[in-house]
């Protein structure tokens, strides 16, 4: 993409908080490379329990006006969470559209955050999507803040 503004829509889905303070950080960033950067967060009717499959969402954000989504959410059980899944599923297209997904998780990235982030690319593949990156983060891990610096910088220098 290069040195020119780019408009990019942040869909980030966090249970917890660490999903969102991960892209939050990664708002700031592309804010100060000169980008129009907006959060959109994924609210669900009621909150999302353990057992929880599906989740009814109190909306589903345009995507029409941006130039790039970064998609992020937690791993649910080797997949991405189901308000993720439920907005990707929404979606009429995301035809034209360059994506980064990303995805945090507390478990090894082969023991659930790679299937995730395959799937989450699968689907926005099939919605004529084009994935430009996909990247996870372990929320153990005690390298947690430099991996999230390290992530920050990879996506930031996408665009």
């Amino acid at each position: 993409m290069g040195a020119h503004q780019v408009s990019i829509g942040i869909i980030v889905y966090s249970h917890t908080g660490h999903t969102r303070s991960v892209v939050a950080r990664l708002h700031d960033a592309l804010v100060a490379a000169g980008h129009h950067v907006t959060l959109e967060p994924l609210e669900t009717v009621r909150p999302l329990q353990m057992g929880d499959t599906s989740a009814e969402l109190r909306d589903v954000p345009d995507v029409g006006t941006y130039d790039v989504l970064v998609l992020a959410c937690p791993v649910r059980g080797g997949t991405p969470a189901p308000p993720m899944r439920v907005y990707l599923e929404q979606l009429p297209t995301l035809e034209g559209k360059e994506v980064v997904c990303l995805v945090t998780g507390v478990m090894p990235a082969n023991w659930g955050r790679e299937q995730a982030l395959v799937q989450m690319g699968e689907m926005c593949q099939a919605k004529g999507a084009q994935v430009l990156a996909s990247d996870s983060i372990r929320w153990s891990s005690l390298r947690r803040g430099r991996r999230i610096a390290e992530v920050v910088d990879r996506l930031t220098g996408l665009f």
